[in-house]
């Protein structure tokens, strides 16, 4: 090769290394000057880690403003993997602070991962206890909790978000979408081996809130059924009650109370079964709440009208069945006014022979009953019926009066609040509007007629008829001063499985008032009563108190009518005005005391059991009920509770002392003789549980 050659070569190669270096170092300032900001920026991001925050939930609010479900700021506890070095030692020390196992501790520290939750939103004394340690690598992160500024208040309406910030029971799962806020994060520099860089920045990314859900609860009117609920089930020591009012005109939902509660602090850790809403999740007989609907199938189908003459022998043979009415009194030839105001089984009977099967089951659609409200909460159900094509005359008679077919309480309040909204049947719902963060309007929820069921005038017809239940018939117990009111009892054997349960009921009372322009329906169901189960004893009362309540409340005028609804005929006349009196005491009292007591308070007594002395009555002494109206007693001895209560000092009472004493804290008496106590079994101060008998000895014109 020559020396030229060799030259060329040269500077061939220094030309393209000159190339090479030249490509270089315009990449390297395109780079450095061009691309500079934003591969910074870029590799700022890789280094930043994020800790995911959720963003905050809207707040869910009463008609009027007033916050039910707001949030708060509370703290979790994460660890980091890599800046911990003694992981044993870490979980010895952490896992009983924070209630968790040792080993499970030891898992989430053995991670292969920059942060892993140790404690989602833990309690404040978990919290102190943590960081009073002090240990490397432990961290806090501020999160959001659900806060309830009205506790247990419609606790099953609102429902409940998990420890992620997502509903899962009532509004919250509903709405979910509406309430859920969009997640925020909190961001801080990492170096490439996962550790948190010294001197490195951190910064809050803020998460977007939901929106704000403006409820027609109104919860001075929540608190107030809230009440009687739990009166009603503890007064008939019943397993469940619920109370639920709606707006017959619009569907909204006023208020809707269960008994019993839960706590909505403990979240998804809460009791699965306490947090049903049975009232829409579960179908029941209705019972005689039920006829109301049949009567209004009937004389919009021109089957009958209000002059038709209905054969009622008290009880009728079908197909080898015998349908009886539930006193087993024979109405003879009446109208569907006697049939209603004695809610005649066999009257109601006749009328779902008469009207066959393609009626029957056209109004049963009509009414709702064959498929959802479409109510906004969560596991709504549809009841179950002799499907159309297999139903006999037998079952069109039975379902007639509201057996063997179930419905849910909803979907009865619904049919009802359609009668009484001259046959307009409204969907129910606890939605109003959607607020933004500054308090503006997103979204209305207005009111929707779902359909015309029967027409106005068959409407008024049936709400005159359920006035006259109230007035003349087996509703007398529903009264309310100063207003007409429309309504209907119902007792029904409980089904479980599919299977009617003989011993178990329901009691059940669905109203509306005031008529003639009726504002508001009000349905009370009592679940398994215990001694006294028929819904005209048990549930008609509670609906007085709480119509009363619930018309006074939202100030409703009074509309005594000039002269009362029209008399049934073969129906004694209920009092045009009755007076109001205060149920006496008659626990522990021998029978005949009682009776002179209770007829002393203007009541009758309605005797169960073959004791001598009263262990137990319904209404409750100190309640409020109507003169001329029947107490409820019983005889048998219940089992002794848990509960321990103090023996009083009952030397030189007279017996009326001694049995209200002793009732009072839930003991029983047994007492011989007259006078004055001068003797007790069991000393005064003495620790006995309730349900206890205690004896005592009565002598004449002696104290202890």
């Amino acid at each position: 090769m020559s020396s030229i050659q060799s030259r060329r070569r040269i500077i061939g190669l220094i030309a393209i290394f000159a190339a090479i270096f030249m490509a270089l170092v315009g990449r390297m300032g395109y780079l450095q000057i061009g691309q500079g900001d934003w591969l910074s920026d870029k590799a700022f991001r890789y280094r930043m880690r994020p800790t995911p925050m959720p963003g905050d939930r809207g707040n869910i609010l009463d008609r009027n403003g007033q916050p039910l479900v707001t949030n708060r700021v509370c703290e979790s506890v994460f660890a980091e993997p890599p800046l911990i070095t003694d992981k044993d030692g870490y979980a010895a020390r952490l896992a009983p602070l924070l209630g968790m196992k040792v080993e499970d501790v030891k898992a989430k520290l053995s991670k292969n991962s920059f942060s892993e939750w140790l404690v989602r939103k833990a309690s404040p004394d978990k919290l102190t206890k943590v960081h009073q340690l002090g240990l490397k690598g432990i961290g806090f992160a501020p999160e959001k909790c659900r806060d309830y500024p009205e506790g247990d208040v419609a606790v099953h309406v609102l429902g409940i978000s998990n420890i992620d910030h997502v509903g899962i029971e009532g509004l919250e799962l509903t709405y979910n979408k509406e309430l859920l806020g969009k997640p925020g994060a909190i961001q801080c520099e990492y170096t490439a081996r996962g550790k948190p860089m010294e001197g490195g920045s951190c910064k809050v990314i803020e998460g977007q809130e939901g929106l704000t859900l403006r409820t027609t609860l109104d919860v001075g009117l929540q608190r107030l059924i809230e009440r009687d609920v739990e009166r009603a089930a503890m007064e008939a020591h019943a397993a469940r009650a619920v109370i639920a009012v709606m707006q017959v005109k619009t569907g909204e939902m006023l208020g809707l109370a269960q008994y019993p509660k839960y706590d909505p602090t403990l979240g998804g850790n809460s009791d699965p079964y306490l947090r049903r809403i049975f009232s829409v999740a579960d179908a029941l007989n209705p019972g005689s709440i039920f006829k109301p609907v049949t009567a209004s199938a009937a004389l919009a189908s021109g089957v009958i009208n209000e002059s038709t003459v209905i054969s009622d022998t008290g009880c009728m043979e079908l197909q080898g069945w015998r349908i009886c009415n539930w006193d087993y009194r024979a109405l003879g030839g009446v109208t569907i006014k006697e049939v209603m105001a004695n809610s005649s089984n066999v009257g109601f009977a006749t009328l779902g022979r008469m009207l066959g099967a393609n009626r029957f089951y056209q109004y049963l659609d009509a009414f709702g009953f064959t498929r959802k409200t479409g109510i906004d909460l969560p596991g709504e159900a549809v009841g179950q019926w002799i499907p159309k094509s297999k139903a006999t005359e037998l079952d069109l008679a039975i379902q007639a009066f509201g057996q063997t077919l179930t419905v849910t309480p909803i979907q009865m309040l619904t049919a009802i609040a359609a009668i009484a909204n001259d046959g307009k049947l409204m969907w129910p719902h606890f939605a109003k509007e959607f607020l933004d963060k500054d308090g503006h309007v997103v979204t209305t929820v207005e009111p929707k007629v779902v359909r015309q069921v029967v027409s106005p005038e068959v409407a008024r017809l049936v709400q005159r008829l359920m006035v006259g239940v109230v007035e003349y018939g087996t509703g007398k117990n529903a009264r309310v001063p100063g207003y007409q009111v429309g309504g209907k009892t119902g007792t029904a054997t409980k089904v479980i499985d599919g299977v009617l349960s003989p011993g178990k009921y329901i009691a059940s009372f669905v109203g509306f008032a005031p008529y003639p322009d009726p504002q508001v329906a009000v349905l009370i169901s009592v679940d398994e009563p215990t001694g006294t189960y028929y819904g005209g004893q048990v549930a008609a009362p509670i609906f007085g108190e709480v119509m009363g309540s619930v018309l006074h409340y939202l100030e409703v005028p009074e509309n005594p009518p000039a002269q009362s609804a029209e008399p049934v005929p073969g129906v004694p006349p209920a009092p045009k005005k009755p007076d109001p009196a205060t149920v006496p005491n008659l626990v522990n009292l021998p029978i005949h005391e009682a009776t002179q007591v209770a007829e002393q308070a203007g009541f009758t007594l309605r005797l169960e059991g073959g004791g001598m002395t009263i262990t137990h009555q319904f209404p409750a002494a100190g309640a409020t009920a109507y003169k001329g109206g029947q107490i409820t007693v019983g005889t048998a001895l219940p089992a002794p509770g848990a509960e321990q209560v103090r023996v009083p000092d009952l030397r030189g009472l007279t017996l009326r002392q001694a049995a209200d004493a002793l009732a009072a804290r839930g003991l029983l008496m047994e007492a011989m003789g007259t006078g004055v106590v001068t003797q007790q079994d069991i000393s005064a101060g003495t620790m006995r549980p309730k349900g206890s008998v205690i004896k005592v000895t009565l002598e004449p014109g002696r104290s202890p």
